[in-house]
């Protein structure tokens, strides 16, 4: 048995790693997207696929990761991996992919001629064809519409490179310099990372580290468990809306959660949530269990160590052709709106019980593309952005902050104007966009922009435009999100998704995000 001492070095050791493929990730990145909005994670797992280290830039990544590793060995038999190799793989149903964009790398690690763990990492990815440029149309009617569908693959295979798989995923994307240059970046902190995770295995023995991954997954399951403990038994039931699913603009969807909490157990149950939608606002069942890990995580301790011990922690149960649950081949990549709607309203049911963990709805996350035609070339100017958060009791909520399961950077002015041809005209704080109360809510921002040269494909992707952030215990809710692009045709307010629209040298476009709900 090994000693604390060994279980917490050995522990440690695992997250360093982590951090260095991290930080490696995000300076080796050619996309913006990478190098500063950060909409990447890299992790270490075991053998079978377990979570056994995960920087957690994104939470939503928890559960993706082990869907990922899932993917690879259910397609390859472990007799058929091999030292050196390398998989690659961007689907949401046969991989841990929350959408196509998002690229999954992972590494196996090997020591003593047996495979003993993994290396991993997930990066958005600028564009791989589709429908429209930046491969997330939000009028996405099926998966095919939104680009390249990869299942596990070989990027490499026992040290050299394939180029087959390079080839084809280089033809079928608008930016391939950018999209190939992110992908080696991947695999390199992967590559790396496995050197180092191999190392830690000849260090300290196979069953050592196997028994320490084992004992820290035993204690996040422990404090957990332990929190949940403290929390009266209850059963409550929830539902958030979302605005709309891309396709049918007037139809709100709903997130339906019914939560048991007895003792130490505590049950999910998303069975009535609504049908899943036509568009792309469906989310994949490892993402609903990431945002649950996330609930489990926000209750017990933010610096909880991430690892499959959270997933363990809970139960959940879906109803297959729902939202939170779709069938093949449903278009998913706006899941974010889904998942946002799915953790507030776990938040309102623990809320109904526990004053202490009540809080008011955020202001949702969305995804902004400019995708710039100049000289033959396309440029995707990628942006993520926060609304302002939701209040609680003794806390008033953040301004223009990503909150629940989103955790990417608002891109700076400087680098945008530096990369793409556009000028950011103004970036401010909306005032009184946070709903009132004891505990205010906090308030969004406004961005405009100018085209400078060429033309521009607009994708917007957002949430909150037309159902309000809601307050908790009595406070207001937060001001709704608006958008607007002005042409030589006049002005138009966009929808909460919208896809296909072009501005020209000179056209604007204004972007004004939630406020969070109040609290009180």
């Amino acid at each position: 048995m090994n000693s604390i001492f060994d279980i917490e070095i050995i522990g440690a050791m695992a997250s360093g790693i982590v951090d260095d493929m991290q930080a490696g990730l995000f300076r080796s990145g050619y996309s913006s997207i990478i190098r500063e909005s950060h909409d990447a994670s890299c992790a270490v797992l075991l053998n079978d696929g377990s979570l056994a280290a995960q920087k957690v830039v994104l939470p939503i990544h928890v559960g993706a990761f082990p869907a990922v590793v899932a993917g690879i060995l259910s397609k390859f038999d472990l007799s058929e991996i091999q030292p050196g190799d390398c998989f690659v793989c961007n689907s949401p149903w046969e991989g841990g992919s929350p959408h196509n964009p998002d690229f999954s790398v992972a590494v196996p690690v090997f020591f003593d001629d047996e495979l003993v763990a993994f290396t991993a990492s997930i990066a958005h990815k600028s564009d791989i064809g589709g429908a429209v440029p930046g491969s997330c149309p939000a009028n996405a009617r099926d998966l095919f519409s939104e680009g390249l569908h990869i299942p596990p693959v070989r990027l490499y295979r026992q040290g050299e490179i394939n180029s087959d798989v390079v080839s084809f995923i280089s033809g079928n994307s608008r930016s391939p310099v950018v999209v190939l240059g992110d992908l080696m970046g991947q695999a390199g902190v992967c590559i790396q990372g496995g050197r180092r995770v191999e190392e830690l295995f000849a260090r300290f023995g196979k069953n050592s580290v196997s028994g320490s991954f084992q004992s820290l997954r035993a204690k996040s399951l422990h404090l957990i468990k332990e929190q949940l403990l403290k929390i009266p038994d209850f059963r409550a039931s929830a539902v958030r809306l979302m605005d709309h699913d891309g396709i049918n603009l007037d139809k709100p969807l709903a997130i339906w959660v019914d939560v048991k909490k007895n003792g130490e157990n505590i049950t999910f149950d998303f069975s009535d949530t609504d049908p899943q939608g036509v568009g792309p606002i469906n989310i994949r069942p490892h993402l609903l269990n990431a945002a649950c890990a996330y609930v489990m995580v926000a209750i017990t301790d933010p610096s909880l160590p991430i690892n499959q011990g959270v997933l363990d922690s809970f139960q959940t149960i879906t109803k297959k052709g729902t939202v939170v649950d779709p069938e093949f081949p449903a278009p998913v990549n706006s899941y974010n709106t889904a998942l946002h709607a799915i953790i507030e309203a776990i938040f309102a049911t623990f809320g109904q019980h526990v004053p202490s963990l009540a809080r008011a709805d955020g202001g949702g996350g969305r995804a902004l593309t400019f995708a710039h035609a100049l000289e033959g070339k396309t440029l995707i100017q990628y942006e993520l952005f926060a609304g302002g958060t939701g209040a609680m009791l003794g806390y008033d909520g953040e301004v223009g902050c990503h909150c629940n399961q989103t955790n990417g950077k608002v891109g700076s002015i400087e680098m945008l104007e530096t990369e793409f041809p556009v000028q950011v005209n103004e970036f401010s704080v909306r005032r009184d966009s946070g709903g009132e109360g004891v505990q205010r809510g906090g308030c969004g921002f406004r961005r405009s922009y100018t085209i400078l040269d060429g033309n521009a494909t607009i994708t917007l992707r957002s949430s909150k435009h037309d159902i309000s952030p809601q307050g908790s215990n009595g406070g207001k809710n937060g001001a709704t999100g608006f958008c607007q692009i002005n042409t030589d045709t006049g002005p138009k307010v966009l929808a909460t998704m919208e896809s296909g629209l072009v501005l020209r040298s000179g056209n604007t476009l204004v972007i004004d995000t939630p406020g969070g709900g109040g609290f009180g």
